[in-house]
């Protein structure tokens, strides 16, 4: 038997999706934002005790929102896996799915990627809560961070070479006076890609980073999910999923911004 070695991705058909698998992916965030709303709800209802965060006369943490999120998922048909409710320090991974209590005045990462069981695609999306109130510097973190999602949004078209929109995410946050370190003891910044693929799993091609060049295609799906990481300061991350087109990319994820719950 004669062997040739593929030269690219084994499926490249999977990059370009179809008007159906766009709606599929759009349904898999129509459930990751009923997750988000699921958080907020407990977000909201939860009362501050010093520092920390209570729900039902006992400590709200990671494992009872990630619960409340992957419930709401779960019931609209989309089973979440893996779930990220990341407070403080614990956010700066970007990775780091969370554990224990939630604390009061500080930034939470939630992250929720769920897969829509008739369909098998996915969703994909982040956004960043505070229950309490948020300081100056935390204010300035996430305006940053959506400033350059919404630079990223603007220049996301048919033909541009990912490698660019990345470099003008780390621009913004260069010209905010964010800087990236690379330490024997971890990274801080924005020191992950701008965005990835999205569709039958979670991570595929195309790639949005500064270590590959790779040209966008007319109705590849990525997502745009910039961040910054501050132990101290804590850590801020939006994430949406666009359809790219020849103009103006096609926005296949909705939740809002409000993220500072009072």
């Amino acid at each position: 038997m004669k062997l040739t070695v593929a030269d690219g991705p084994l499926f490249p058909a999977r990059e370009i999706k179809s008007a159906a698998e766009a709606a599929a992916i759009r349904e898999g965030n129509r459930c990751a934002a009923l997750g988000f709303a699921a958080a907020e709800r407990l977000l909201r209802a939860s009362r501050i005790k010093g520092d920390r965060l209570f729900s039902g006369g006992v400590p709200l943490t990671s494992e009872r929102l990630k619960f409340a999120i992957e419930t709401a998922c779960l019931e609209a048909g989309a089973l979440s896996l893996g779930t990220i409710a990341a407070g403080g320090d614990q956010a700066c991974d970007p990775h780091g799915s969370g554990h224990g209590p939630l604390r009061a005045h500080q930034l939470i990462i939630v992250d929720i990627f769920p897969r829509v069981q008739r369909t098998g695609y996915h969703g994909d999306m982040t956004r960043t809560f505070l229950r309490g109130r948020a300081s100056e510097p935390q204010r300035a973190l996430v305006a940053a961070v959506r400033a350059a999602q919404l630079g990223a949004l603007q220049v996301i078209r048919a033909g541009v070479n990912g490698r660019e929109v990345h470099r003008g995410v780390v621009a913004e946050f260069t010209r905010r006076g964010y800087e990236t370190k690379y330490t024997a003891r971890g990274s801080v910044g924005f020191f992950h890609g701008t965005g990835h693929g999205l569709g039958l799993a979670v991570h595929e091609l195309p790639r949005i980073s500064g270590s590959v060049d790779y040209e966008l295609k007319t109705n590849a799906v990525v997502t745009v999910e910039p961040g910054l990481y501050y132990p101290g300061l804590g850590a801020c991350r939006i994430e949406d999923v666009v359809q790219v087109t020849p103009g103006r990319p096609k926005l296949l994820s909705r939740f809002h911004y409000d993220w500072e719950i009072r």
